[in-house]
């Protein structure tokens, strides 16, 4: 059986292989991450998961973060349905990384059809697979290549760092959790708290179960908080503010002691990123731009901000080693060497 989670637009794309395999469609808005934790279970007995990437609501940095907490639990094999999608994006290499190579990307249905029947053959599409990485276990790679951590010292108390986003989907929640991981890691104390309505750590918490100590969920080391209502004292508190309100900024934001604003470089997100930089313009900000291709950064900075700086996407929701830089940079005169 094929399960289609699609769009209304693409509600009739696979009725050519109906006479091959029984499908069964859910058409609407889908959380996949949602739908992974509370409703894939019952299609486990389905052979193909094929995902209209219109239908998902998460970004592309939260889609990502949601099949891989797909590929824990479930082996059926996933096709993404994303038409017109270019073959170098992002996404396309992120999607490779994680082990996924079933990437439809054509624009006119013919060639939209060959390229599905190719992915539910046994083999599978074949034009990605030879720019998949190889996959390495953890247990057989060698200690030494994995990066010491360096240590800090973190002169502050309850320094509080916002992040907001331009946007939905432009990797505001994965850059404060990373955050929180980087310093955790690097000899300071920090905690995440869910400064908006999103419900994304009510997801992250019913999939993962962690641990709960008072007010605090502590997932792999870290506390995560779904109100303010904290523990202890920490050396910093990352707010996930979630999109810079309108017309009216985030009163947590403007409070914060450091702020940092997210958005996504791709040219169909540049205005919305650009009309957050400027609402901004009386706040010391610091604007990430995320997802953004080498050739767009030099107009970036002429056009958008001269002074922004460039992140680096990240797959997992707690990794201290991403964007190392750039957060030594942002709590730099906040910690000092040993």
């Amino acid at each position: 059986m094929i399960l289609y989670l699609t769009s209304e637009a693409r509600v009739n794309l696979l009725d050519f292989l109906e006479q091959e395999f029984p499908i069964k469609k859910l058409t609407g808005s889908f959380s996949l991450l949602s739908f992974v934790v509370k409703d894939m279970r019952n299609f486990s007995h389905a052979r193909f998961v094929v995902l209209d990437r219109i239908a998902i609501n998460e970004s592309d940095e939260e889609l990502i973060q949601a099949l891989l907490s797909y590929q824990t639990i479930y082996g059926m094999r996933v096709i993404i349905i994303a038409e017109g999608l270019s073959i170098g994006s992002p996404l396309v290499q992120q999607l490779l990384q994680i082990g996924i190579s079933e990437i439809v990307t054509s624009t006119e249905i013919k060639k939209l059809q060959i390229e599905l029947k190719e992915c539910l053959s046994d083999d599978g599409m074949r034009r990605f697979k030879s720019a998949a990485p190889p996959q390495v276990n953890p247990e057989e790679q060698p200690t030494s290549l994995i990066p010491e951590q360096i240590k800090y010292k973190f002169k502050c108390n309850n320094l509080r760092v916002a992040i907001a986003g331009s946007d939905r989907r432009v990797g505001t929640t994965i850059t404060a959790m990373n955050l929180v991981c980087w310093i955790n890691t690097h000899g300071g104390s920090a905690c995440y708290v869910e400064a908006n309505a999103n419900h994304h750590l009510a997801h992250i918490i019913h999939l993962f179960e962690p641990e709960k100590l008072g007010n605090a969920y502590n997932l792999e080391g870290n506390d995560l908080y779904i109100t303010e209502e904290l523990n202890q004292k920490y050396n910093v508190i990352v707010l996930d503010c979630g999109v810079l309100s309108e017309p009216r900024i985030q009163e947590n934001f403007i409070a914060a002691d450091i702020r940092l604003l997210c958005g996504s470089a791709m040219p169909y997100d540049l205005a919305r990123f650009y009309r957050a930089i400027e609402r901004c313009k009386n706040l010391s900000v610091q604007s990430l731009g995320l997802f953004v291709p080498q050739d767009l950064k030099s107009y970036v900075l002429e056009s958008i901000d001269p002074c922004i700086v460039f992140g680096d996407s990240s797959l997992n929701l707690f990794d201290p080693s991403a964007n190392d830089d750039l957060y030594q940079k942002l709590l730099a005169a906040y910690i000092s060497a040993f």
